[in-house]
């Protein structure tokens, strides 16, 4: 019985682990992109 919730427990925490690092993976891709499109942004304005 102990054994079982600790594999339930194990499986649980693992799963949360892999929503928190896609969570951070999208996040991190977003902020690039942003970046990216400011980057760009200040690349192509004319120059005055």
């Amino acid at each position: 019985m102990y054994i079982e919730l600790t594999i339930k427990r194990y499986r649980a925490v693992r799963e949360v682990g892999k929503i928190k690092m896609l969570v951070g993976i999208t996040a991190y891709y977003q902020v690039m992109q942003v970046c990216q499109a400011e980057y760009f942004r200040q690349l192509l304005k004319p120059v005055t």
